[in-house]
């Protein structure tokens, strides 16, 4: 089946790049040629990599990539995989096409680029389409015309960088899915949200199982049940250390025992004198009745 292309490809932004035999492709010295500093993909794949330089020792470059003149060197508009699998293939010089590509334009290629490939990590999709917004004044509806990607799909992504720290670097490491995080955004808590992510690792839950346990969570109320065999109740929305810390402070104040359990603080008098005292702690006024 052939693969649907995106809503607005690289022919749409360098005209006739699709057109090869149209285009003036010339040899640069890979050493002239320096990374895009717009590109979206902050990590690359060593084994990949390593497949792509091999492929590259038997076969050659048979796509060129594309640069553009700054002066000092050229500068990677599309093509850096196949530029650093040539340098770890070997390869003094590499095929290519020298474009005129303003700063806009090279952050959309890059982008489209990797989209084409279908395995950008979704945490740096997310950055890219952050930095195309911010930098050149862009909606999320002018986004997903411009990548060919629904607008809530947009929004989704975006929403990750919303998602704690521990979390992204689960997102960058693919130690987690963009399902799972999509799963985790409709978690309130953030403590929770990486408590979760925690438990996908530990017990490799699909996004299924993850979904249904935060389902459970939100018609429960704060108590989470668990596994994808037998549903356990193993986290609190609350933090036991949060709890505690609260029960204690409470319990100083107050000079006497107090219980905080599911949403609800008992405290414990010991006749009318005691309720009284209590009363006047929590209120400020001397009489209750």
């Amino acid at each position: 089946m052939a693969r649907k292309s995106l809503g607005k490809g690289l022919d749409a932004l360098i005209p006739g790049v699709g057109n090869l035999g149209a285009r003036s492709i010339q040899e640069v010295d890979i050493q002239v040629i320096h990374s895009n500093p717009f590109q979206p993909r902050l990590q690359m794949n060593d084994e990949g990599l390593e497949e792509l330089a091999e492929s590259i020792r038997i076969h050659g470059v048979l796509q060129p990539i594309i640069l553009r003149s700054d002066g000092t060197g050229y500068e990677i508009v599309a093509g850096e995989r196949r530029w650093r699998a040539a340098q770890k293939a070997g390869l003094s010089t590499i095929p290519a096409i020298v474009e005129e590509v303003n700063e806009q334009k090279r952050l959309e290629i890059a982008l489209i680029e990797n989209l084409q490939r279908e395995d950008l990590n979704p945490l740096d999709l997310a950055k890219g389409i952050h930095r195309l917004m911010l930098n050149f004044e862009l909606t999320q509806e002018d986004i997903s015309k411009r990548l060919g990607k629904k607008r809530p799909t947009i929004a989704n992504l975006l929403r990750l960088l919303d998602l704690p720290q521990e979390i992204q670097k689960l997102i960058e490491n693919n130690n987690i899915s963009f399902g799972h995080a999509r799963a985790l955004l409709g978690v309130e808590s953030q403590d929770l949200k990486i408590q979760l992510s925690e438990k996908i690792i530990r017990e490799n839950l699909s996004v299924r199982d993850i979904e249904k346990i935060i389902r459970n969570m939100k018609a429960k109320g704060p108590t989470l049940s668990v596994n994808r065999q037998e549903k356990k109740e193993v986290t609190n929305e609350y933090q036991e250390s949060e709890v505690s810390f609260v029960e204690e402070n409470l319990m100083r104040y107050l000079a006497t025992k107090v219980k905080i359990v599911k949403k609800r603080i008992t405290i414990e008098y010991y006749g009318d004198e005691d309720l009284h005292r209590i009363y006047n702690l929590i209120t400020g006024k001397e009489e209750p009745f």
